[in-house]
């Protein structure tokens, strides 16, 4: 039997779609999930790939791509790879309390709930369990607030899940990514509510993530140095990848966080008080 990899978030286009094909091609069995089978693409044209639908808000549909995994496999998963990711791009006190809940339910609560339920078949088969992080865990970038605070919380809750899982015998690895380019690094932040103070900010803000579109990694070339060190025999705790991941493991590494407010307040416009004039309407 070909060993197996369940991957969410496989939407054509995206960092899941690229780590498909790379699983793929190393003759794994491939379960690539998304909440529309279509938006695969031509994943269903290759060998041992299985495209399900996936809800990662529902348990029930959850429990039923169990069920489906379960029966396929014999009980067994090698890899369970959560990539599934959600972004808002919002100023922290423009952000509402839904885009915070729907945030965190796409980026922890569902993984969370997600490993529960697929424990059983992880142990079995002593396998890995693997994140689609982000440097945004430890990097203060204007204008995502609850995104990056969501992958701060995952950082800390694959830390304590390796400690977990050790005497059980499953490994996880952390994939803190930097730049790669997908759908979602093209995404723009919307223009700001009526009333919200950053107005003056907007062109400012959307120019800073433009700058990085352009330098984002090659999402197949991420998915192949990435999966080649997952599918070690005993993988690295933590893996970073993509566009700027060096530079900032070595700000992290020497404690040389204080770069951040040098780079990003201007980068973003944020280093000048705001204008008197700003009229703020309730």
């Amino acid at each position: 039997m070909l060993p197996t990899v369940l991957i969410t978030g496989c939407t054509q286009g995206g960092i899941g779609y690229s780590l498909a094909h790379e699983f793929a091609n190393r003759n794994y069995h491939v379960f690539a999930c998304a909440r529309r089978i279509e938006a695969m693409g031509d994943l269903e044209s290759l060998p041992n790939v299985t495209l399900l639908k996936l809800d990662l808000a529902d348990r029930t549909s959850i429990l039923d791509l169990h069920t489906t995994v379960h029966t396929t496999t014999n009980g067994k998963l090698d890899i369970l790879y959560h990539n599934a990711g959600y972004r808002v791009m919002a100023m922290a006190l423009d952000t509402t309390e839904e885009e915070c809940f729907q945030t965190f339910r796409t980026n922890l609560f569902s993984i969370i709930e997600m490993n529960g339920i697929f424990a059983d078949m992880l142990i079995a088969s002593k396998g890995k369990i693997v994140f689609t992080g982000s440097i945004s865990y430890c990097m203060p970038q204007p204008s995502q607030m609850i995104y990056n605070a969501s992958k701060a919380a995952l950082d800390m809750y694959s830390q304590i899940l390796r400690f977990e899982m050790k005497p059980l015998g499953v490994s996880i690895v952390h994939v803190i990514t930097a730049g790669v380019k997908t759908h979602m690094t093209v995404q723009k932040m919307p223009p700001p509510p009526s009333g919200s103070r950053y107005q003056y900010l907007e062109k400012s803000i959307n120019d800073a993530w433009e700058s990085y579109e352009s330098a984002g990694a090659n999402s197949a070339d991420y998915a192949k140095t990435v999966v080649s060190q997952i599918v070690r025999r005993h993988p690295p705790d933590t893996i970073w990848s993509g566009y700027g991941a060096t530079i900032v493991r070595a700000i992290e590494f020497f404690g040389f966080r204080w770069l951040y407010s040098k780079i990003l307040l201007p980068k973003y416009g944020l280093d000048k008080p705001a204008p008197t004039t700003i009229q703020v309407t309730q």
